[in-house]
């Protein structure tokens, strides 16, 4: 179907969406006019993933919007190739229609603006090698784990084209070192939540896109030998976390140290976070029991959700003989 088929068909639906609500007595949503405030990476080849942020993307169906690069002429992005993250953000995949070298503007279209629809005023110029968009790794943690141990990895550029996170492997780099993602749809642009996988040994971590490689600075440890301490009396350690759909959060914090210092796993303060537009909100709080287990019932608002726990880092002794470091949990989805 042509641009411009795409569009009257998606005009006609707003105005049926208009002419229903004035039935009701109701007026059309005052924020149905999508705004776009940022575009990142700016650069990149085909199967780039650029996310565009803003307001209004949920305040029609997807099905209701249309998103292109604008030129001439403009090149319409199919619905498998962009998604909705939430009302501020939009993931969109680069075609390969893209011409190498040229600059192109963002363009979503809904009923609320249709037919020109909202541009941003910087642009996106379509290039044959990474561009801004390879992948990076800035950081992962725990740092050091036995197999089945979930580690999040974060850093930039990490989703592939099919708008899931980037392949994840730990040394040696075969094919059975492909780590499992914890829970594929939580995956963003800048956090991935990964199992290390059986048979890992020591060595940096390596993130694949469709753009590119990168291998971590620094390297994953798995015990034994024992897992070395994140500085001198400061300890290493994991939080677990699952969370059902009645907003029942539970896990565990664990030492990650070969031998375990369990000093660091009990009486631990967790805070429950949620993902919102503006970053991560604490939720509710809890405090592990001896075994470092602990539970809390929190709001789960309607629509699915992200969560994940954090345990605060703790210092033990008067004067402080050791520190328990911050960890982070995977997050879920619910």
């Amino acid at each position: 179907m042509s641009l411009g088929k795409r569009h009257i068909g998606r005009r006609v639906a707003g105005v049926g969406v208009a002419v229903a609500l004035m039935m009701l007595g109701l007026a059309a949503p005052a924020s149905a006019v999508v705004t776009i405030t940022g575009l990142a990476p700016t650069s990149g080849p085909v199967d780039c993933v650029t996310v565009a942020t803003g307001t209004g993307f949920k305040d029609f169906p997807a099905a209701q919007m249309d998103v292109d690069f604008t030129t001439a002429p403009a090149v319409v992005i199919p619905a498998a190739d962009f998604a909705v993250i939430d009302d501020a953000t939009l993931w969109v995949v680069v075609p390969a229609a893209l011409v190498e070298g040229t600059s192109y503007t963002l363009r979503v279209t809904n009923p609320g603006n249709a037919p020109t629809g909202v541009t941003r005023v910087a642009t996106f110029l379509a290039t044959p090698g990474a561009g801004g968009c390879a992948p990076t790794i800035t950081a992962f943690t725990p740092t050091c784990g036995l197999a089945s141990s979930g580690v999040v990895i974060t850093g930039t550029n990490l989703i592939d084209s099919g708008l899931v996170g980037g392949e994840v492997r730990f040394s040696p780099y075969a094919a059975a070192q492909i780590a499992t993602h914890t829970v594929p749809d939580v995956d963003d642009v800048t956090s991935l939540s990964v199992l290390v996988p059986t048979g890992s040994g020591d060595g940096p971590i390596e993130v694949t896109t469709d753009v590119g490689s990168v291998f971590s600075t620094t390297s994953f440890l798995v015990p034994p030998p024992d897992c070395v301490p994140v500085g001198g009396t400061t300890h290493a350690r994991s939080v677990s976390f699952k969370i059902t759909k009645a907003g029942k959060a539970s896990g565990a914090v664990k030492s990650t140290e070969d031998p375990a210092f369990t000093d660091c796993v009990a009486a631990v303060p967790v805070k429950i976070q949620r993902k919102t537009s503006s970053g991560w909100k604490t939720v509710g709080k809890a405090t592990t029991n001896d075994s470092g287990s602990y539970s809390k019932k929190v709001k789960n608002p309607k629509g699915k959700q992200k969560f994940r726990a954090l345990a605060s880092k703790v210092s033990l002794g008067d004067p402080v003989t050791d520190v328990c470091s911050k960890a982070k949990s995977a997050t879920r989805k619910v």
